[in-house]
């Protein structure tokens, strides 16, 4: 009779090591232990017996099953065949199917119902992901009431076994049987549909269980990676911890003195602000009242009481021109202020005055917030007074036709201006041919250079009589676009007062000069007593004390003079007209270049003037990455022109005792030089590091810059106005400065480079603590 396939395609489950598959077996386990036809679960290639339910454990006797192999389990089953096709359908996975009836004799007691003949269907259970078949499912079927029909009824001369009526009732049966089955078998199919997605799911899961594993894993080698950094910043940090307390004691007696330092400096700087020419306030509040007045300012405003008040109520003429608004200005954004002769309108106690003022309006903070306005001013009024005094013309051509000419040199000629515009010089001026002019003149023509006269003596017709006149002025040629002299400027002042006030001093001189004589004579002993008491070290130490100020103080005067000239340049290009524009964008340009190289080096002047107060400076503490943060500030600009980047080391010694700004100025010229020699070629690189030589501080300053021969020109080296790169401005006056520097203190300066291959500087610092 045919029997359909049980378990088509039949449990296909996870991996066993999972949960899911542990529970996918115990349900499978479940359902053959509950199933209504004799089934067993075999695992493994020796096909050993997991689970069997009760009508399969009944067909064999009742006997233990569980644990053992098939074969073991039923030693009876002599039909080899039985065995041979489960083991194929083990090894390719294909349901097989019982070929005709297998007998069974249960050894272990005689059975009341004799051999058991069944029939069978074995299907391949298969593990997940890799479909592997993992063991069988059996479904036996007893047929032996059939089998023993049949041979009975095959029998000769055997009367009928059965009746129709019985035929009838085991058809019967035998349609309930496979009614039974088939409700299995869509048992089995519906269970098996359930697995099929569970097993999608769960593959999905381990999919993303893998995922997650993997993200695990390389957070862990971060985590441990972090956990070992943090371990040696740990220890690090315990190591510093432990220096620090041991500095403890140290820094707080150094923080004490420091602090009683500042005090003294602080009393300095005001009885410096209380001298200093500059006119010096400080005004706190929106209302900008005086908070501190120094005596330069208080002398300019000697009539009026300035502490403590608003500059609205002490000053109310600057209101309405302008002044209230640009300190509101500076209040409010915190942006400094500059202004340059800008004049003034007061009331003063002789009526209404007009005063030019230089000045600075800068934002002073308490906390990071603005809290006022500091001033700083000086009285320029003299120097414009000046200017204005300082005669212009320019003549044209060889007949020298007066172009231009202002007030000034309209009033040394004695003429109007309508009297001598338009015309050539010496018709305009008959009385000056002859004195030599001409030749001058002729001469600035010819040759393209400048003439300069000082105190040169004319003798011009003014106010209707003939005068004499002394002149200090300039020729200077001017030129067309293709550089040919076309005119002269002519720019003069008037020193005949001056001139004539000196002859008077020389000859007061020249008695002055017999009468000193004559005390010297009487002197004289004195004099070489004196002299022999004198100390040699005292004397030169003096002398270059003097020399440094000296040098210090004539730099500082000769900016004013600096700045005039700068002021009357600009004022000639506002009242100058050139003829040609191409003459225009030559002198220009040079006027400026030279009037900043001149500045510049005038600075540098006023630098070496200060070293020998610099080399008397106290010392201090110094954070040396602040201080080097400050001069990187400073010089934020070159930085990024020339795309450069700062390392450090300061390891060895973070904190150093030194001048402050005598290190400042060290670092602030090294790395300058640095920026300013950098290779264009590629981007600059700075590294800037403390090392110690036997206990001395050394401070290296390496670049990867254009580099000098340091073999050839080393013995040059710290030399003042020496330069060994001359494309960009300079006066070679840093490296001298910081030789001085630390010369002064019983450093020197050593320095390692090559063409092409950057420079190592390395300052020997001498003293510090």
């Amino acid at each position: 009779m045919p029997i359909s396939d049980p378990v088509p395609a039949l449990f296909r489950p996870p991996t066993a090591n999972s949960d899911d598959a542990t529970a996918h077996r115990r349900r499978l386990d479940a359902l053959v232990q509950d199933a209504p036809a004799c089934l067993a679960s075999l695992s493994g290639p020796d096909l050993v017996v997991t689970v069997a339910n009760q009508l399969f454990r009944q067909l064999f006797g009742k006997r233990t099953l569980a644990g053992l192999p098939l074969r073991e389990a039923l030693p009876e089953l002599p039909d080899e065949s039985f065995f041979a096709l489960l083991g194929q359908t083990y090894a390719t996975g294909a349901i097989c199917h019982s070929p005709g009836a297998v007998l069974f004799q249960d050894a272990t007691g005689l059975d009341p119902r004799g051999p058991v003949h069944f029939t069978f269907i074995a299907q391949a259970v298969r593990e997940m992901p890799d479909g592997a078949v993992a063991g069988l499912l059996l479904f036996v079927y007893d047929v032996t009431t059939h089998v023993n029909r049949r041979a009975r009824a095959e029998a000769p001369d055997s009367p009928p076994l059965v009746t129709p009526e019985q035929w009838a009732v085991a058809n019967a049966q035998l349609a309930t049987a496979n009614a039974e089955l088939s409700a299995l078998n869509e048992e089995f199919s519906v269970t098996n549909a359930e697995l099929d997605a569970t097993n999608d799911e769960l593959q999905e899961s381990n999919r993303q269980l893998a995922r997650t594993n993997a993200t695990l894993t390389a957070t862990n080698a971060d985590i441990r990676a972090h956990a070992d950094e943090l371990h040696l910043s740990h220890k690090t940090l315990r190591k510093l911890n432990l220096q620090l307390e041991a500095r403890v004691a140290e820094r707080t007696t150094q923080l004490q003195a420091a602090l009683r330092s500042s005090e003294q400096q602080r009393a300095t700087i005001a009885a410096v602000f209380d001298q200093t020419p500059a006119a010096v306030g400080l005004l706190r509040g929106p209302e900008h009242r005086f908070d501190y007045v120094n005596n330069s300012l208080q002398h300019l405003y000697a009539d009026r009481k300035l502490q403590g008040l608003p500059v609205a109520e002490v000053l109310p003429e600057a209101g309405p021109q302008g002044f209230l608004a640009l300190l509101d200005r500076v209040y409010a954004t915190g942006e400094s202020y500059h202004g340059q002769e800008v004049p003034l309108l007061e009331m003063g106690p002789l009526g209404p005055r007009k005063r030019f003022f230089d000045f600075t309006y800068q934002a002073f903070r308490e906390d990071g917030a603005v809290v006022g306005v500091a001033v700083c001013a000086f009285d320029v009024t003299e120097q414009v007074r000046v200017r204005e005094q300082v005669a212009v013309a320019v003549l044209r051509g060889p007949r020298y036709v007066i172009e231009l000419a202002n007030p000034a040199v309209c009033t040394i000629w004695g003429r109007t201006a309508e009297q001598v515009l338009g015309k050539p010089l010496f018709e305009a001026l008959p009385e000056a041919a002859g004195q030599g002019f001409e030749e001058l003149l002729d001469g600035v023509l010819a040759t393209g250079e400048a003439h300069v006269a000082r105190e040169l003596p004319s003798t011009l017709l003014r106010n209707g009589q003939l005068d004499t006149v002394y002149w200090n002025f300039v020729y200077h040629p001017l030129r067309d676009a293709q550089g040919q002299t076309t005119g002269i400027t002519v720019v003069a002042t008037d020193v005949s007062e001056q001139v004539r006030a000196r002859r008077q001093l020389e000859q007061l001189g020249k008695e002055l000069s017999v009468a000193y004589s004559t005390l010297q004579v009487a002197h004289v002993d004195t004099e070489l007593a004196n002299a022999e008491l004198c100390e040699s070290n005292r004397h030169l130490a003096a002398a270059n004390a003097d020399l440094d100020s000296f040098v210090y103080a004539a730099s500082s005067a000769l900016k004013l003079p600096l700045l005039n000239l700068s002021s009357l340049i600009e004022e000639l290009r506002r009242g100058v007209t050139f003829a040609d524009p191409a003459e225009e964008g030559v002198l220009v340009p040079l006027i400026a270049k030279t009037l900043r190289e001149l500045t510049t080096t005038l600075d540098d002047v006023a630098a070496l003037g200060q070293v020998q107060q610099a080399a008397l400076a106290p010392v201090e503490p110094l954070a040396l990455e602040e201080m080097l943060e400050d001069v990187l500030q400073v010089l934020e600009p070159q930085l990024r022109a020339a795309r450069a980047r700062v390392t450090v080391d300061f390891a060895a010694r973070p904190v150093l005792s030194y001048p402050r700004a005598t290190l400042r100025t060290v670092v602030l010229n090294l790395l300058s030089n640095a920026l300013k020699y950098a290779d264009p070629a590629r981007p600059c690189r700075v590294h800037v590091s403390l090392w110690l030589d036997d206990g001395e501080p050394v401070l290296w300053v390496k670049d990867n810059g254009l580099g000098f021969d340091a073999a050839a020109h080393g013995p040059e080296l710290g030399q003042l106005f020496r330069r060994f790169h001359d494309h960009t401005e300079g006066t070679g006056v840093g490296l001298y400065l910081v030789n001085r520097l630390v010369q002064a203190r019983g450093g020197h300066l050593e320095a390692d480079s090559r063409v092409g291959e950057g420079a190592t500087f390395r300052v020997y610092l001498g003293e510090s603590l």
